[in-house]
């Protein structure tokens, strides 16, 4: 096949004059910056290189790849990808939207750049370099040589197992060697995948040969790997969640029978492609850069050219890589262009995807948003956008609030699970659900506000395998930012399109309350099943069927099972609530009128005070028991106390 431009680049270029020009903008420097058209155009002259030089097309000429190629770019990602297209409609000063994804203020393709590096950044900001040193920012991207990991899993080199007593599954898969990749992208907390030299997401692997001698065949598909498969669900544990998960795949042949991606390998799956089938070619100037960005110091394109695909020439040239000062604080934060030490970027860059959504829009005009999907979960860097629909948000509540950039991780960053660097915990803020919290089981406070809270529900993967959201499972990684806990028998945090099967698919979203608020249902809250989740392993497993240590009659298969355990601990505590707030409002109506005494009306006042103050602590918590059953059965039994003796005195 000969190839001399993308499809999809050819059709930018037919974009009208007017939008590749931004004439309107004003600014001190002497180029306008790039709008969105500009942005996706601005990829043409590396494409036409990719397509006459990468090795893929002359593998498929030579009849040796396994895979049908589609070509996505900037086009594709950032203009076609979330409804944008559906969403401008309906704007009359837009023409285009990018709702999913958003560039840095720079790219790589910026020649020459003004970038100068994390370690000149921490010649003058050391505290703030050492704090990121230890990020999981900081090694988002990392070159083969620099991969601890060999030495920390024994390993002989990067296409080595892991876990060899559970899956084969390697760093890198078969056939694509460290000669041939630019960088690693991951950490082992979740995934690796890979860059190759020519700064191409990886979405193959080489069956029969080697990328770097050009030997073999490239297959589509079974090109990452993924921890919570190759170490934790093995085929033995899939067997154990199959008893209760119809359909969950106990084997290679059932993960591939199922998703429509599939794999070769258990442990290895296939992202951004299907095993021998779809054959995703993305330039990381299409996607990976937005999140996991790297910068060089080439003086021209002409030397950025020379220098594809060699690896180790594309290395010695890397200026700036990961999440590293200057892609939040701009290039040469405040040493260039008077910046300030500002923050051209932000946490939303990575963290907030959105899609446009009917359904969402017909609920609120105003708010035509949900959070971004590949599956039937939400995706990495989706935090933001759960967050957005939250009372958090409307008070002001931001990243930052609680979160450190710097330091985003407490513990080791190569741990399987992430403690973050907190700035504030929930008791800062919410100071009586602290104290009733305090005042719970040692089993509940293990896993902290976040247990309940902030479940690991977004998946950094397409699992169509194994996104059982009713059993609240299996590969869950991110944490949910959503807090707001629905107590109910049948409510769904995560549904598909209306009309449609409770089956991966696309368009699935997260529900809203009356309020337009998100809400997390009972069992993502108690019964999920999550290996890379800090809270449920600290809290020895919650109630999750696979994890839990607890007696088998507290492992929740079903969200009804969880619904009346909780029931069963509000409905008193409801109901004694009622009975002092009935009785202090007689007492409030009838003290005026009764003939008791200066000295008794003032107990009766006394005693009535205090029940109502139980009362509304209890209605501020507003947990109704599920935040320490036992100490806010005992608040209400004082209140209930206090109030019947006042109503005794008064003879109601």
């Amino acid at each position: 096949m000969k190839l001399t431009v993308s499809a999809i680049v050819s059709a930018a270029l037919l974009l009208p004059a007017s939008v590749l020009a931004n004439t309107q903008a004003k600014n001190i420097t002497a180029e306008a910056p790039r709008d969105l058209a500009e942005n996706v155009v601005y990829e043409k002259d590396y494409w036409e290189f990719l397509l006459e030089n990468h090795p893929i097309f002359q593998y498929e000429k030579e009849g040796r790849l396994v895979g049908k190629i589609h070509l996505s770019d900037r086009q594709e990602e950032f203009i076609d990808f979330g409804n944008g297209d559906q969403y401008a409609e309906n704007q009359t000063e837009l023409e285009r939207v990018a709702v999913t994804y958003r560039l840095g203020k720079e790219t790589f393709l910026d020649f020459p750049n003004k970038y100068v590096g994390p370690k000149t950044c921490g010649e003058c900001h050391p505290a703030q370099y050492e704090k990121w040193t230890r990020s999981r920012h900081a090694n988002v991207l990392r070159f083969p040589d620099e991969m601890i990991e060999i030495e920390k899993f024994g390993l002989k080199d990067l296409n080595s197992p892991l876990f060899p007593e559970t899956s084969q599954a390697s760093i890198l898969p078969q056939g694509v060697d460290a000669k041939s990749v630019y960088a690693i992208i991951g950490t082992p907390r979740t995934k690796y995948g890979f860059l190759d030299s020519y700064l191409v997401r990886g979405t193959y692997h080489v069956r029969d040969g080697l990328l770097s001698e050009g030997t073999g065949t490239i297959v589509a598909g079974t090109n990452q790997f993924s921890r919570a498969w190759a170490e934790d669900i093995t085929p033995e544990v899939a067997k154990q969640i199959a008893e209760y998960v119809e359909g969950f795949p106990t084997s290679i042949d059932d993960f591939n029978a199922v998703g429509g991606r599939g794999s070769d390998v258990w442990g290895m799956t296939s992202y951004g492609s299907s095993n021998e089938g779809k054959f995703m070619f993305q330039p990381a100037s299409s996607y990976c850069e937005v999140c996991h960005t790297m910068k060089f110091n080439f003086a021209s394109s002409e030397e950025f050219f020379d220098a594809l695909g060699d690896a180790k020439k594309l290395q010695d040239a890397t200026i700036s890589r990961g999440i590293s000062c200057e892609e939040c604080h701009g290039a040469g934060g405040h040493m260039v262009d008077g910046n300030g030490g500002g923050m051209p970027s932000n946490c939303e860059r990575c963290h907030q995807r959105f899609v446009w959504n009917e359904v969402a829009a017909d609920a609120d005009e105003r708010n035509p948003f949900n959070s971004y999907f590949k599956s039937a979960c939400p995706s990495c860097g989706t935090e933001g956008s759960q967050m957005y629909f939250s009372a958090h948000y409307e008070k002001g509540m931001r990243c930052a609030t609680c979160h450190d950039p710097h330091e985003v991780t407490r513990n080791d960053w190569t741990s399987s699970v992430t403690y973050t660097r907190q700035k504030k915990e929930c008791k800062d803020c919410h100071e009586v659900q602290g104290e009733i919290f305090a005042n719970s089981g040692k089993g509940h406070q293990a896993g902290g506000c976040r247990g309940c809270h902030m479940p690991n529900m977004g998946s950094c993967e397409n699992f169509a395998e194994i996104q059982f959201t009713d059993q609240a499972g299996f590969d869950n990684v991110r944490a949910a930012h959503i807090w707001n806990i629905k107590v109910d028998k049948d409510a769904k945090t995560l549904n598909p399109p209306e009309g449609k099967p409770r089956e991966p698919s696309k368009g699935w979203t997260i529900a809203r309350d009356d309020e337009n608020r998100g809400y997390l249902d009972l069992m993502w809250t108690c019964g999920r099943t999550a290996f890379a989740d800090a809270s449920l392993l600290d809290g020895n497993g919650c109630h999750s069927p696979i994890q839990s240590k607890l007696p088998k009659s507290l492992h929740f298969k079903d969200q009804e099972q969880v619904y009346g355990k909780v029931v069963k601990w509000q409905t008193p505590v409801k109901e004694g609530y009622q009975h002092v707030r009935d009785t202090v409002k007689k007492i409030d109506r009838g003290i005026g009128k009764s003939k008791l005494s200066n000295s008794e009306k003032a107990q009766v006042l006394s005693l009535a005070r205090k029940a109502r103050e139980l009362a509304d602590k209890v209605e501020k918590d507003g947990a109704w028991g599920a935040h320490g059953a036992r100490y806010t059965q005992g608040l209400i039994n004082e209140a209930v106390i206090y109030a019947d003796e006042a109503a005794a005195l008064m003879k109601l």
